[in-house]
């Protein structure tokens, strides 16, 4: 009888534990995978994605750490969803790519028509950064720029300002 009294008291202590547990404010759980959201971990490609990661110490250091380009919440694009900034990143790709092309198109031509050269190239480069920033975040990709890419922004800038 006296076992069945200690039973009884330890299970009113462990009632009045997660009693309390249940009103205090639960930490966030850990990330389910590296850089993957919940939905996206329990799904085929985050169980595919997981391996490949090359920064698994950053993609325990929080969640959106994981991989370089994930996706953050940006103040200068808050309507967009993952999947409509990674079609337009994929859509300015494809016209960095085709700027590109058409600038290689006039490269043996550069003596008579270096203007178009240097504007089709300037288009490709800034189709490229609009790229950039569709993934990273525009606010991001400004607030963490280098030295080189300032360099290069000031060179594209001159560039512009040359041709036209």
């Amino acid at each position: 009888m006296a076992d069945l009294g200690r039973q009884l008291q330890e299970y009113l202590a462990q009632s009045k534990a997660a009693t309390a547990s249940v009103a205090a404010p639960a930490p966030p759980p850990p990330p389910s995978s590296a850089g993957c959201s919940q939905e996206e971990a329990g799904s085929g490609l985050g169980a595919w994605l997981v391996p490949l990661n090359p920064f698994p110490a950053a993609a325990a250091s929080g969640p959106g750490r994981g991989w370089p380009w994930s996706v953050e919440p940006d103040p200068w694009l808050p309507g967009l969803s993952r999947w409509q900034r990674l079609a337009g990143s994929g859509l300015c790709l494809l016209l960095a790519a085709l700027c590109f092309g058409l600038a290689a198109l006039y490269a043996p031509l550069l003596l008579l028509r270096a203007r178009k050269f240097a504007l089709l190239w300037s288009l490709g480069s800034l189709c490229g950064l609009a790229a950039a920033a569709l993934l990273r975040g525009p606010a991001r990709l400004l607030r963490e720029p280098g030295g080189g890419s300032l360099l290069y922004l000031g060179a594209l800038a001159g560039t512009l300002y040359a041709a036209l």
